[in-house]
């Protein structure tokens, strides 16, 4: 393991520029760290692509992984790099010589990814754990899906929000998607109240939401989902499936 991502896993901490030590959240685990190891092991791309970069924990295990390869290239992007997280995912990946390998957009998904269409870039591998409403996360899928190779994966984080569940249920139901990997989590508890119907509603929306999973092929306590890409979309211009 690369020794900066080794040192931020095993304190909890980033480093700032200053020498501050700076308490990670909203990262990915070791676990999940392992699982994106593990699909670019499997698929040896060149080029990759993420939306959301934070303190740069994803993006250490991405680079690190995809290293070895020849001509390596990671897309980046994230309109609040430094706005929001002072810009330590940035300072780790040079901490950790990471810098001539990546290319950073700090503008919102939505704009930069039809940027890199017209462009013509391609990727094998793309990471979604950016902004986490359904129709930001659906729009992000939309337009890293036309970047996408064929053979190509997507992987969702958190995949077990409502939110992204429902992206990954249209796309199983809706293109030519298949489940490649998954990596079961375990579910915040339900927060229930003392009223009797509120309790049997979000029971009963919690099966629900397990049943369409298990059918799906997806453990619904899974917090991190990859699709591979089986071909290009090809649906009539009035296609719908019901997800």
């Amino acid at each position: 393991m690369n020794q900066v991502l080794e040192e931020i896993m095993k304190s909890g901490y980033v480093k700032s520029p200053s020498g501050n030590l700076i308490k990670v959240r909203s990262n990915i685990t070791k676990e999940e760290g392992a699982f994106l190891t593990e699909i670019i092991a499997e698929l040896k791309p060149n080029a990759t692509l993420e939306v959301g970069l934070a303190y740069g924990i994803s993006a250490l295990y991405i680079c690190q992984a995809i290293k070895k390869y020849p001509n390596p290239r990671h897309i980046i992007i994230d309109p609040s790099q430094n706005i929001d997280w002072g810009g330590l995912g940035l300072y780790s990946l040079r901490r950790a010589g990471y810098q001539e390998i990546i290319d950073f957009y700090e503008k919102p998904s939505q704009t930069v990814l039809p940027q890199l269409e017209t462009m013509g870039v391609k990727v094998d591998f793309a990471f979604i754990d950016g902004w986490h409403s359904f129709d930001h996360t659906l729009v992000d899928f939309f337009y890293i899906d036309k970047l996408l190779n064929v053979g190509g994966v997507v992987a969702f984080d958190d995949s077990n929000w409502p939110s992204i569940s429902k992206v990954i249920r249209f796309i199983i139901k809706n293109r030519s998607y298949t489940v490649f990997r998954y990596l079961p989590s375990t579910l915040s508890p339900l927060r229930l109240n003392s009223s009797f119907k509120y309790n049997v509603f979000m029971r009963a929306k919690a099966f629900f939401r397990k049943v369409g999973a298990f059918r799906m092929g997806i453990d619904p306590n899974s917090s991190c989902v990859a699709l591979k890409k089986e071909a290009e979309d090809n649906r009539r211009w009035d296609f719908h499936r019901n997800f």
